[in-house]
């Protein structure tokens, strides 16, 4: 194997980072030894995973050094100021008799804390990263929690802004004289309902509210009809959810004339005539 394809193999990678077994170890060791280029290259692999772990990580704590170095104090208590490699004799192998001796004493020792030291900064790398990743990640469901917040606060003043503008116009509307006032009593036995027709006949303006009556079931609507001439004319029909509210509606068609004002239950969209067993409300003629 030449050095290019050594270096490439990425043995060397996997010694700098303790991922070999104490046999590869070894055997890269003896390689070391033979060729000084593997020796730059390792020297250049640990220096640039240090300065990309120290890179992305945070500044350890005061202590941690010590700690560290205690922790790798037992293995120094090994004789390893001089670790040698003996090559099996063989065809090829190198002369026995070149002393190959690795000096490492202090070397290894500082091999050792730069090893513990590019591991402890990656992993707070690896750490402060994910730290940082939870934080975003809850900042962003706060801020989007106080969005939805915000918005229903939005549609709430909206709402309400638009129940003084109705409420302020029905006041107005009830003070005209000129507006009269018609209640439509049930005609239905044993059930009490009640509706209100406003009415400005100069004007051919009306409102109608029906809060005395109860909600149509699905597919059903109220209808409002007045007589004119002893005839049911249909002027309008009656949103669902107004049912039971103190809601009041303007009629879009005007009524210049009328004897008097029914309501009655029909078919979603209305009928060209009102069906009589369903008229549940009318006023006077």
């Amino acid at each position: 194997m030449t050095t290019k394809e050594y270096i490439e193999s990425g043995n060397l990678e996997a010694f700098v980072l303790g991922a070999l077994t104490p046999q590869e170890e070894a055997q890269v060791l003896a390689d070391i030894a033979e060729n000084p280029e593997l020796a730059k290259e390792v020297a250049a692999i640990e220096e640039a995973l240090l300065n990309y772990a120290i890179a992305g990580s945070m500044t350890p704590p005061e202590d941690l050094k010590e700690k560290i170095w205690d922790s790798l104090q037992p293995v120094e208590k090994v004789n390893r100021n001089n670790i040698s490699f003996q090559a099996t004799p063989n065809a090829g192998a190198p002369d026995p008799s070149v002393n190959r001796t690795i000096p490492l004493g202090a070397p290894l020792r500082n091999t050792q804390w730069r090893y513990a030291a590019i591991w402890v900064a990656l992993v707070g790398s690896v750490a402060m990263n994910g730290i940082f990743w939870v934080q975003n990640s809850k900042q962003k469901q706060q801020f989007e929690t106080q969005a939805v917040a915000l918005n229903s606060i939005v549609e709430e003043q909206k709402a309400l802004a638009q129940t003084v503008v109705k409420y302020k116009q029905n006041a107005d509307m009830m003070a005209d004289t000129a507006m009269q006032t018609i209640v439509m009593h049930t005609i239905v036995k044993g059930h009490p309902m009640a509706a209100t027709v406003y009415w400005k006949k100069e004007k051919g303006e009306a409102y109608v509210m029906i809060e005395g009556l109860p909600k149509p079931p699905k597919g059903m609507q109220y209808q409002l009809w007045v007589m004119q001439e002893g005839k049911p004319v249909g002027i309008g029909m009656m949103p669902v959810e107004m049912a039971g509210t103190a809601s009041i509606q303007k009629i879009d068609r005007p009524v210049m004339s009328g004897d008097a004002f029914a309501i009655s239950l029909e078919k979603e969209g209305g009928s060209l005539t009102p069906t009589a067993e369903n008229i549940y409300v009318m006023s006077k003629s």
